[in-house]
């Protein structure tokens, strides 16, 4: 255990260092953050919608039974609440690549000290350059099919935002701008310098949308998602790949860096097509989730309480240990871990550079998220994930609204974080016999 922790100090450790200051999957992580007010309320609404508006849905089915409910109620849910859940979802998750584009543009510009506002709505205007300009042969002129902004659009706006930014940082460093005199306001200023960039970049981004629609026949988006998206999304349904992921996450905590900030821009750019497929298969066409694998089943299944599932911990430290101080330290951090906070307990144990909890931190969340797939992909006991449900709703909970209300996968996280214990529980009491 020493040598392959020394290893990993000494070869694996500025690597990973090194990969998270690297510009472009800063952007990534901080662009996604960005945008989570916004994700985190449109997965509430959604899932409020799909346990209780409609009269399909997990409570609506039952609360429906009830004459008085389905004459005066459920109406008013038919005729009000639900067209106002569908637009908060319309303007909020369908149409989510667009402010995901304006923030990692904003962020990259940012990294470099840029002009990131100017470099946030120019990528926007980029992307609506390189699109269609009606949905179809037989669509009246302007009519955007919302398939733009899909599942399909993911890795098409990212990578638009990184191309957008960089050539407009790298024309304007370049100093081919229009500079004004000293005396004229700053915004007018910086208004009239960034002219010459958004030419360059609109152009640019003209042209590629000319060939692409009017030589290719196709659209860059296409393009994108049949050589990128759909390769990559189909590695990341590996269920080695997310393992692997994870466990990469769990040794840089062991070493005191932020492993889900580090990992989380790849595991966001790599599974956000597969929960999008899923909310589109199931809100759209209320077809069966393609995809057993997305990014919130490391939380579901993995991570009850926070990275290494140490909410498992803290009740292994209830249940069987013996030091007062393990024990005071429990009862501070119970109820931040209960809703997924756990800063406490891996800093104050602490389980940074903690031999004896290393193998449990470091082991539990990638065996409960292969317990996790094994039982939604191999054996379809669990239902799949469609929803994003904010990362601070306690274990067990997040996997129901997840699901929409699936009982089974309920159960399954119940489970996992029962073994979560199980797994820690050996490791507490040998903890009882350290100085």
């Amino acid at each position: 255990m020493g040598k392959i922790m020394q290893w990993l100090e000494d070869k694996f450790l500025p690597l990973a260092v090194k990969m998270s200051n690297i510009r472009y999957l800063v952007a990534l992580r901080d662009g996604f953050i960005a945008v989570m007010p916004i994700s985190m309320f449109g997965a509430l609404n959604v899932m409020v919608k799909e346990i209780l508006l409609t009269n399909t849905s997990l409570f609506g089915e039952t609360l429906n039974k009830w004459s008085f409910y389905a004459e005066n109620i459920q109406p008013f849910f038919d005729s009000v609440a639900l067209p106002i859940s569908n637009q908060i979802w319309w303007g909020s998750l369908a149409l989510g690549i667009v402010f995901t584009v304006f923030t990692i543009s904003y962020k990259l510009a940012e990294f470099d000290k840029q002009d990131a506002l100017t470099a946030g709505v120019l990528s926007v205007v980029a992307y609506f350059t390189l699109l269609p300009q009606s949905a179809g042969p037989d669509a009246a002129w302007g009519t955007i099919s919302w398939t733009s902004f899909n599942s399909e659009a993911i890795f098409t706006g990212i990578m638009v935002a990184i191309v957008s930014t960089e050539l407009f940082m790298f024309i304007t460093k370049k100093g081919w701008i229009i500079k004004m005199p000293d005396q004229v306001p700053p915004a007018v200023s910086r208004a009239f310098s960034a002219v010459i960039p958004a030419a360059v970049v609109l152009f640019t981004f003209g042209v590629f949308s000319y060939l692409t629609l009017n030589v290719m026949g196709t659209t860059l988006k296409d393009i994108i998602n049949t050589a990128i998206q759909i390769p990559l999304t189909s590695l990341g349904q590996s269920p080695l790949t997310m393992i692997f992921l994870t466990l990469v996450a769990q040794v840089l905590w062991f070493f005191g860096l932020h492993g889900s900030l580090i990992i989380g821009p790849i595991l966001d750019t790599m599974y956000s097509a597969s929960l999008s497929q899923n909310a589109e298969a199931v809100l759209v066409h209320g077809i069966q989730a393609p995809n057993a694998i997305t990014r919130s089943i490391i939380d579901l299944y993995g991570m009850a309480g926070g990275s290494g599932a140490t909410l498992a911990l803290i009740i292994a430290i209830f249940m069987v240990s013996k030091r007062a101080e393990y024990r005071s330290l429990a009862k501070l951090s119970l109820m931040p871990g209960i809703f997924q906070i756990n800063e406490p307990i891996i800093y104050g144990l602490p389980i940074v550079l903690n031999p004896i909890m290393a193998i449990p931190f470091i082991l539990v969340p990638p065996v409960m998220v292969a317990i996790g797939w094994f039982f939604t992909e191999v054996i379809p006991f669990a239902g799949r994930v469609y929803i994003a449900p904010p990362w601070v709703v306690p274990p067990v909970l997040n996997t129901f609204l997840a699901t929409g209300g699936s009982l089974s996968a309920t159960f399954l996280s119940l489970v996992t974080l029962g073994l979560s214990v199980a797994f820690y529980l050996p490791f507490v009491m040998l903890a009882n016999k350290m100085d």
